[in-house]
């Protein structure tokens, strides 16, 4: 198996080297080779014994070599470092074996799930999107590239969440519901009408902001 790079060395990024270490003990991914960042003061150093190699070009003429986890909470940015590297970057989930994922559901490349979360059966997750601490997303969902469902957040059946789509921790979606891409949905809202896209709702039920 390929080493694993990951980008990105701040908090959620250290959870996902956690993640990631699971995954290789339990025989379900390569070795976790290093960490890469723009900070100039991290390069050389180690954060939980994992070596920070260098800055996120470091992976220009390495893109063959390794598998990658853009490992960055803020989801237009791991968008831009996406797009950066093209289909070159060769992405892998990071799927902790505390979660209970749906062998019928369908995990794009780079995407997270978290100790924990659930995915249920013919569930989709997009790539680079993130299944945080115990977060869910029920049958027949589709939660579309680069999103990010924070810690507790579900989404109930049959739910289509658009590219880029936020969920605050605890936010909720009723069955059926759509939201559109780059939406944000506060912490503790529920969603219980359709909402549009690059929208910011708050509140329970939810109401549109700005």
């Amino acid at each position: 198996m390929r080493p694993v790079i990951i980008v990105g060395t701040g908090g959620h990024a250290r959870e996902v080297a956690e993640i990631v270490q699971a995954q290789h003990a339990a025989g379900k991914g390569g070795p976790l080779r290093g960490m890469l960042t723009d900070d100039v003061a991290q390069h050389g150093t180690s954060i939980f014994g994992i070596r920070v190699l260098g800055p996120i070009d470091w992976l220009t003429t390495r893109l063959a070599q390794v598998h990658v986890v853009v490992a960055i909470g803020d989801n237009a940015t791991r968008q831009r470092i996406a797009h950066q590297f093209g289909a070159e970057l060769q992405a892998t989930s990071a799927i902790s074996p505390h979660a209970l994922v749906s062998p019928h559901a369908t995990i794009g490349a780079g995407a997270m799930i978290f100790p924990n979360a659930v995915v249920g059966p013919l569930a989709v997750i997009g790539e680079y999107s993130i299944v945080n601490v115990g977060a869910s997303v029920s049958h027949d969902s589709v939660v579309a590239a680069f999103c990010n469902l924070n810690p507790g957040s579900r989404v109930a059946g049959t739910c289509q969440i658009g590219e880029g789509v936020s969920l605050g921790m605890g936010a909720q979606v009723i069955q059926g519901r759509s939201i559109g891409a780059w939406t944000v949905v506060g912490a503790g809202a529920v969603v219980i009408r359709d909402l549009p896209s690059q929208a910011k709702a708050v509140g329970v039920p939810t109401r549109l902001l700005g």
